[in-house]
């Protein structure tokens, strides 16, 4: 039991060297704290941008994990930790889009839907209206052609003496 402790061998199988003035007490303890996890999963390892960090391993992902387990300990919020990770690193440390960018492209979406949906309305409206109007009936066209042609038939008719 003593060179498992010795060893650092982690909870989870794997082995964390000790940080330089890193304390004892927190390489023993390393299981992981509340929401650790789950922070861990929604970063990328600067390193490589590949990996998260809670898969990748290399010495900057195990500082970080380390540095996230005590901040986390120490009562700060996961969200204030990934804030200052992404001023220090960029927006790409981020493994998934923030949910300001999301929000956008969603909104985004759903307005073009609607701009596409009353497009549609509005052209099948217009269709409608001019389907609805009467058609000018075949008799009353005869009867104005009619009209306009019977007037000057009958005058040359009555001029031939027809």
């Amino acid at each position: 039991m003593l060179a498992v402790a010795v060893a650092g061998v982690t909870l989870s199988g794997r082995a964390e060297p000790a940080a330089p003035g890193q304390p004892a007490s927190e390489l023993a303890d390393s299981t992981p704290a509340p929401g650790e996890r789950a922070l861990a999963a929604r970063l990328l390892a600067p390193c490589c941008w590949e990996q998260t960090l809670d898969v990748h391993e290399s010495e900057l992902t195990r500082e970080l994990r380390r540095e996230i387990r005590g901040r986390l300990r120490r009562g700060e919020s996961a969200d204030a930790i990934e804030q200052d990770l992404v001023a220090r690193h960029g927006e790409r440390i981020r493994a998934a889009p923030s949910s300001g960018v999301l929000g956008k492209v969603a909104f985004g979406l759903m307005l073009g839907i609607a701009v596409t949906f009353l497009g549609v309305f509005a052209l099948l409206r217009s269709w409608r209206r001019a389907a609805a109007q009467p058609a000018p009936s075949d008799v009353a066209v005869a009867a104005a052609a009619r009209d306009e042609y019977d007037e000057r038939l009958d005058d040359e008719l009555r001029e031939h003496g027809a």
